[in-house]
């Protein structure tokens, strides 16, 4: 065998070993990796509820999440954040013998920037958004509404 063909054996075995590689390099510079996703939640009922959010990948069924919480009218919560891949997201309100359970469901992508639920006596709102700047600006106003509820609360003690 001559210098050419061994030259030109150990680069093909090269280009197919780090075929596999490439993927995640390119990853890196498209940027679809994934990011965090914050995730708000607020009651806005009358009663306490015990709600708890789950998410699967879409593609093998892994899940991927896994929270519970107890959530007192008026309260709002900051779960952990999701990763930012494709996947289902479930939020769950359990019910007592007062209240039915009630199911929401949405998906989650690379592309989504915030997860936003909201509990009501009858329904759960679960808004999933993707762009950044709304994500930014829905987040603002989250906190400004619960900022303004805490203040008319200490308000509303003292007085």
């Amino acid at each position: 065998m001559n210098r050419r063909r061994v030259l030109q054996s150990a680069g093909t075995v090269a280009i197919v070993g780090l075929a596999g590689c490439i993927d995640g390099v390119q990853d890196h510079f498209t940027g679809s990796l994934q990011s965090p996703v914050p995730i708000e939640m607020t009651n806005d009922g009358d009663h306490p509820y015990n709600v708890s959010l789950d998410a699967v990948t879409r593609g093998n069924g892994r899940e991927t999440y896994e929270e519970s919480y107890t959530i007192t009218p008026g309260e709002r919560v900051a779960p952990p954040h999701l990763e930012g891949e494709d996947q289902q997201f479930r939020v769950t309100r359990h019910g007592d013998d007062d209240i039915e359970d009630l199911v929401e469901m949405g998906t989650i992508t690379d592309e989504t920037n915030l997860v936003l639920i909201s509990l009501y006596e009858d329904e759960i709102e679960l808004e999933i958004i993707e762009d950044e700047e709304e994500a930014e600006e829905e987040q603002e106003e989250v906190e400004e509404e619960h900022d303004d509820g805490s203040e008319r609360e200490d308000d509303a003690s003292q007085g």
